[in-house]
């Protein structure tokens, strides 16, 4: 006999990217703000030039609108946020609301030059502008009848994720003189895929992989944006982003309005937009044939075979094609030694040295913010991330030093802000950059034994110190961003704290100097590309080592040769060659003053830089912000069904995100009952205190052949401590609290003279604990985790009842470096005796009914692997990344209500599971379980074989 049937699960996810953190700044923090017709700019006391600057920029964006989507203002709230080490910013729906990262980022390469809080004014605000014009016909409808989060549902089925952020690189690239569409780094992407000869479909290149590198949406959108422009006029996207948030065309409304503006459908569309970008990508040779080798055309694209073609260049590691592997910021430790650091989609950071014996691991890396290190004498020094229990804004970047020959690392500085380190050539030096609160850049000198600040250099023209590398004991060379959104090398005297500049400024991006025998060698954006140069130290000269074509990075000099890391489509490659063999090509000063475009930008001449004399720097008057502004701040309401229970509820969160709210309404369609209730959990103080009520009417009941009516209210109010933590090489989480729950149980009339009304009280007291190390892109679980979890819950009043749940995981790896092991326990005990009854919360083995038994305790070991990297999809509604599958066996014991009966409950079987993406951005995963029952089950008697779909709970985000 055999059984099909559908069970549920839910998604439970971690990322190290913030955004919207609950509760996530002390009550000590006082809040200053700007407050304009346009914008609200929320800002922490010392902030007030940022603030100004940043208020400045999005009035004059707000004004003026280039490159208009629309004319539809909204009032937006900016909150900045000074505390956390990560370099980031967001605009959100649900509160409406944005927030700006203000400590830089340290990669010159990645971001550019241009000052941060100007960049992130300018990308961010853009969609602010997307989110105010995309507000017509059916989208519009959605907010209007399920509020924010009904409106962010819409456009983002209606709009991809592409153009959001293309259309703001964009908006980076013609409001200044830099912007990531300059960048050499940024446009390489695609060329790396074109020169590999890779032949992936559209919708591969939308969703991702697991298994092979694949540009994220924003240098997708960046290409697509800029040529839709450039081809069809500045306000092409205008029209088809009014028309598809509209959907005019409910299916595909995005395609169609593509087609409708441009004449011709949405795969032409993208694939003349890939040939464009192709016929001006320098180093590749097509051969006469059709240049579609990236979307997974019939052409047959002809690239170069790798960067290592040119005389004297090496290889040094043979390129794996199976998944990603990169090899970042090579030193050289001896004639024929090398280390570095290598990350794969399969392995954790970690520090490696090659020698002429072979590969050698050194220790996996802390979590770190970057892949930055430097080397001497047996000492790597890097920056390590570690972040504040309590308040997830406050993180940390503090010093690791770690011993190569004995694996041994000390802690130098501790809840410090201190990047890119580098250690002096005796070793008792260490130059790191430091970010304080208040923005200010200075580079500090720190004795490498005690972390003790020695000396702190810091220049009214530099905006930000990057990359720092000692020339000797005395002096410090380093790359720096100056006021003004430009670059240039500069020497750092430690003594007197002087800095002198060592190439003239542009808005070339220079950085990763490494220096040798009076020689700097360091990357710049030269002449269109990221390449390999050199500085002679004597008379200022600069020479060309490399030439592309797509970037090359992390140059070490030493030992006679030159070490790099190339960019490639499989990852960062190691290159070498022998410094004899450099061929030294002078380099002009017009080329070092000149940025030039890799891709033209479309309309770049129609619109000038605004970070200039044209944004009026404007001083608004600073008030104070009072923090209970707008608590009940509702924004959003919604249905939602999870069988057998019917829901509409209304929320709301303040926009520092202290108080979240709910009152909803309810039918349970088993029970034919309704309820209503309020919940709201206030995170502004170290614990977080929780209040709800919930009152649901008709209740009905047959109790000894006598029914029983009654009204029942529920009341709870709790006190919970979330703690979570970043420190070495592991996450962690740790809660604990406690709720009062009050029960009031009133009898209807018709029941009143048989029954009483019931009053009764208890306490739930809940605790819990995770650890576990970082993930490789291919883990589906990490190598190594733990968590632990408990809840009591008992009646404090006349009536007696209690109910004990635990339940705990453990992590290890499996036969091969993407399988896991993962072994699960849990028990739960109940009152026998009980007048007070609470719910079952027992995981059963699978396959199982399951009934609630007084005693049950349950033992699991499971065998999780992947089986296909599939990057198939179709239609842009179904993408299927990976298949995997896990074998599993059960071991549960019940136990009778006088615990002295027992029965086993035992079953093994296999799981099959797609992780999948749907309208290439929503990541779910379905299942299809097949369980044998090697037991009666106790529910019905059943026993043999039971075949379960796996479905997500709930497939809408929040």
């Amino acid at each position: 006999m055999r059984k099909l049937v559908f069970v549920s699960y839910c998604l439970l996810a971690t990322t190290f990217v913030k955004a919207q953190q609950f509760g996530g700044t002390p009550p000590s923090q006082k809040w200053k703000q700007i407050n304009t017709d346009s914008v609200r700019i929320i800002f922490p006391a010392g902030l007030d030039s940022q603030a100004n600057r940043v208020g400045s920029i999005v009035q004059y964006l707000a004004s003026t609108k280039p490159a208009a989507l629309g004319n539809q203002l909204k009032k937006v709230n900016i909150v900045l946020q000074n505390q956390t080490t990560i370099a980031n910013g967001y605009v959100g729906l649900g509160p409406f609301r944005s927030e700006f990262f203000m400590t830089p980022p340290f990669n010159n390469f990645e971001e550019g030059s241009v000052g941060w809080a100007d960049q992130l004014a300018v990308h961010e605000y853009r969609h602010v502008q997307q989110f105010n014009n995309f507000r017509n016909g059916l989208s519009k409808t959605m907010k209007t009848l399920f509020g924010e989060e009904g409106y962010a549902l819409a456009i983002n089925a209606a709009v991809p994720d592409w153009f959001f952020e293309g259309d703001a690189v964009y908006n980076e690239t013609i409001l200044t003189n830099q912007g990531r569409g300059r960048l050499s780094l940024f446009l390489n992407a695609y060329p790396a895929l074109w020169q590999a000869g890779k032949k992936y479909s559209w919708m591969k290149l939308r969703n991702g992989s697991l298994k092979d590198y694949v540009p994220n949406h924003y240098y997708l959108g960046y290409l697509l944006v800029n040529y839709g422009r450039e081809k069809y006029g500045v306000d092409f996207w205008a029209k088809v982003t009014k028309d598809a948030s509209a959907y005019k065309g409910l299916f595909y409304p995005f395609q169609k309005a593509v087609k409708k503006y441009a004449g011709i459908d949405y795969k032409t569309f993208y694939t003349n937009a890939f040939d464009y970008y192709k016929k001006m990508s320098n180093g590749i040779q097509m051969n006469g044939a059709s240049p579609n080798s990236a979307i997974g055309s019939s052409g047959q694209a002809q690239g170069t075979t790798n960067q290592g073609t040119e005389a004297g260049i090496t290889t040094i590691f043979p390129v794996k094609k199976n998944f990603v592997t990169s090899y970042y910021f090579p030193f050289s430790a001896g004639v024929d030694s090398l280390i570095y650091l290598k990350a794969s989609y399969r392995h954790r950071p970690a520090f490696y040295l090659k020698d002429a014996t072979g590969e050698h691991k050194i220790k996996v890396r802390d979590i770190s913010n970057d892949q930055q290190f430097s080397y001497r004498n047996g000492k790597i020094v890097y920056a390590a991330y570690e972040s504040d229990p309590r308040w997830a804004w406050r993180d940390y970047s503090v010093i690791r030093m770690l011993d190569v020959r004995t694996g041994e690392q000390q802690t130098l500085t501790h809840k410090s802000k201190y990047f890119t380190p580098d250690i002096s050539p005796e070793g008792f030096k260490v130059a790191a950059v430091q970010v304080g609160i208040d923005g200010r850049s200075e580079l500090h000198i720190l004795n490498a034994q005690t972390g003790e600040v020695q000396k702190a250099i810091h220049s009214s023209e530099i905006n930000l110190f990057t990359d720092p590398k000692f020339i000797d004991e005395n002096t410090v060379v380093t790359a720096v961003r100056l006021k003004d959104g430009k670059m240039a090398l500069a020497l750092a005297e430690i003594a007197t704290g002087n800095t002198v500049r060592l190439t003239s400024p542009s808005y070339n991006v220079v950085g990763n100097p490494s220096v040798n025998n009076g020689m700097v060698y360091f990357t710049a954006s030269y002449g269109g590309n990221d390449d390999v140069f050199a500085l002679r130290l004597s008379d200022k000269k600069i020479f060309k080592i490399s030439n592309g074509p797509l970037g090359n990075y992390f140059v070490n000099a030493g030992n006679g040769k030159l070490t790099w890391s190339a960019f490639t489509a499989e990852g960062y490659q190691l290159k070498q060659m022998e410094e004899k063999d450099v061929k030294w090509q002078e380099m002009g000063v017009a080329a070092t003053d000149v940025l030039a475009d890799k891709f033209t930008v479309s309309h770049a001449n129609e619109f000038t830089d605004i970070l200039g004399m044209k944004v009026p720097q404007r001083n608004f008057p600073v008030t104070n912000y009072k923090k209970g502004t707008r608590l009940l701040n509702f924004h959003s309401w919604r249905p939602y069904y999870s069988d057998p229970i019917f829901s509409f509820s209304v929320y709301g969160e303040n926009v520092l995100n202290t108080l979240q709210t709910e009152i909803y309404y309810s039918y349970n369609q088993n029970d034919k009952t309704n309820s209503v209730g309020v919940n709201a959990v206030y995170g502004g103080f170290f614990p977080y205190l929780s209040v709800g009520t919930e009152y649901t009417f008709n209740l009905s009941d047959v109790i000894n052949n006598k029914a029983r009516e009654w009204s029942q209210l529920d009341t709870r109010v709790g006190l919970s401590v979330p703690l979570s933590w970043t420190s070495g090489k592991t996450y962690k989480n740790f809660s604990i609290g406690s709720n009062y729950v009050l029960r009031n149980e009133m009898i209807k009339s018709v029941s009143q003279q048989n029954f009483a009304d019931i009053n009764y009280s208890y306490l739930l007291h809940t605790i819990s604990y995770t650890q576990q190390i970082q993930r490789a892109v291919q883990h589906i679980y990490p190598m190594f985790a733990i968590s632990g979890t408990a809840n009591y819950r008992h009646a404090i009043t006349k009536y007696e009842g209690n109910q004990f749940v635990g339940a705990g995981s453990l992590y290890v790896p499996g036969f091969m470096s993407n399988h896991n092991l993962v072994f699960t326990g849990a028990f739960q005990e109940r009152d026998t005796l009980a007048q007070v009854g609470f719910s079952n919360r027992f995981s059963y083995s699978r396959g199982y009914e399951g009934r609630y038994f007084s005693r049950m305790w349950r033992m699991s070991a499971n065998y999780h692997l992947p089986l296909w990297h599939m990057d198939w999809g179709f239609g842009n509604i179904l993408y299927l990344q990976r298949i995997r599958a896990n074998f599993f066996y059960d071991f549960t014991k019940v136990y009778s209500r006088d615990k002295k009966t027992t029965r086993n409950q035992r079953s093994v079987g296999g799981e099959i599971f797609v992780d999948t993406k749907w309208w290439n951005q929503y990541p779910l995963t379905f299942g299809f379980r097949a369980s044998n029952l090697l037991d009666p089950d106790q529910f019905n008697g059943y026993k043999g074989m039971i075949y379960e779909f796996v479905l997500p709970v709930s497939i809408i985000p929040r």
